[in-house]
């Protein structure tokens, strides 16, 4: 059994950054030892470059395409990624290279397709409060450099989540004041015009607004880039939306029936448009033969509708009810890259989270649902 730990980060920016880059040195520099053995990373290097030289070219591509964009942007952000260097004792260059690894995995070559968000409005559960849960599914060899933390800067609220050891921006957390926010990965054909992650744009926004409407405001003017996503936004007042987003579009539809299902594709008319067609099939070397379009919708729609069919009575759900579903493996008990506890040795389901926006408490594990126990934190 895998144990959470929380890191509590707090003061300026920059010294926000310098902890985190101090608690995760180790996490850091391995990641960056390992880089080149992955197989996402070789997906992308030509054939015929030596891995060392490539990698060394893609670090430095990154930081000039990404630098002025969070530096225009996300100042606050820059200044994190400054400390987090500085604290790791590694080059800016090399942070921010690994900012870039949000944008790669989100290729859709790269077979991750995965993610799913259950939102439950005070009417739907039986404590009458509103409650997240998201299963991240992920790339498997990325599981060890995972970070739970709250941070607590001195402009801003402060935040309550999980990201990955080396960005300064949040996947899936909560504010002081209740707003929650998690992050699915979607996959379209839009081209970014701006490179700074959507991470980054979720820290800021958690930082700053108070409700799900402040929040979708936040996002749709919000400068993003290189990822697609479907976003569910919870606030303490049992407001619930559902943002999806592309890095120049956003649409937001908000709850039905006191409940929100939201896996990997949009389910919107004015987004839909944008998604991978069906029959797309060649986004890059490596890309199995089969149609890569059908196979990410595959596994998004096959998660929602089993997800459906558990949620399709009238009961009321708790806790108990909610880590059921996460960890379920089909009518059938057959854990596999389709169900809602992913299991697939390239990507899999690599963290699960609860969030309780009424009592600003959560709960995390690390690894699959189905075999693990959440530990449960608060703001300190």
């Amino acid at each position: 059994m895998t144990s959470v730990r929380l890191h509590t980060f707090s003061g300026s920016n920059h010294g926000i950054g310098v902890q985190q880059g101090k608690a995760t040195h180790q996490q850091i520099h391995e990641a960056l030892e390992r880089i080149p053995n992955y197989e996402f990373v070789k997906l992308m290097k030509p054939r015929y470059l030596p891995t060392a030289l490539f990698v060394w070219m893609a670090k430095h591509r990154a930081a000039r395409i990404l630098r002025n964009d969070i530096f225009e942007y996300y100042p606050k952000e820059a200044e994190r990624m400054r400390g987090i260097a500085e604290g790791a004792e590694a080059d800016i260059a090399s942070i921010l290279f690994l900012q870039a690894m949000e944008l790669l995995v989100s290729k859709p070559s790269y077979r991750v397709e995965a993610c799913t968000t259950l939102a439950f409005g005070p009417g739907r559960t039986t404590t009458a409060e509103t409650i997240v849960g998201k299963n991240f599914d992920y790339l498997s060899v990325l599981e060890p450099y995972q970070l739970t933390c709250e941070t607590k800067p001195k402009e801003g609220y402060a935040t309550l989540g999980c990201k990955m050891a080396p960005l300064s921006g949040m996947l899936d957390g909560m504010n002081e004041h209740g707003l929650t926010v998690t992050y699915n990965l979607a996959y379209t054909l839009d081209e970014p015009k701006c490179y700074a992650p959507l991470s980054m744009a979720l820290q800021e926004m958690l930082e700053t607004c108070r409700t799900t409407e402040e929040a979708a405001k936040f996002l749709a003017d919000a400068k993003r880039g290189g990822h697609d996503a479907v976003l569910t936004l919870v606030d303490a007042g049992g407001s619930i939306k559902t943002v999806e987003i592309t890095s120049n579009h956003s649409y937001t539809s908000n709850l039905t029936d006191d409940q929100a299902i939201n896996t990997n594709h949009y389910k919107s008319t004015e987004m839909q448009g944008y998604e991978i067609p069906r029959n797309a099939v060649n986004f890059g070397r490596g890309t199995p033969k089969e149609s890569l379009g059908v196979r990410v919708h595959e596994s998004s729609e096959q998660r929602l509708k089993r997800a459906q069919q558990l949620l399709g009575g009238k009961e009321k759900v708790d806790e108990s009810r909610i880590t059921s579903i996460l960890s379920d493996h089909g009518k059938d008990d057959k854990p596999s890259i389709l169900t809602i506890c992913r299991h697939a040795d390239y990507a899999s389901t690599i963290r699960s989270v609860i969030f309780y926006p009424n009592k600003k408490t959560m709960k995390t594990l690390y690894g699959k649902p189905c075999q693990n126990q959440y530990d449960e934190f608060k703001f300190s």
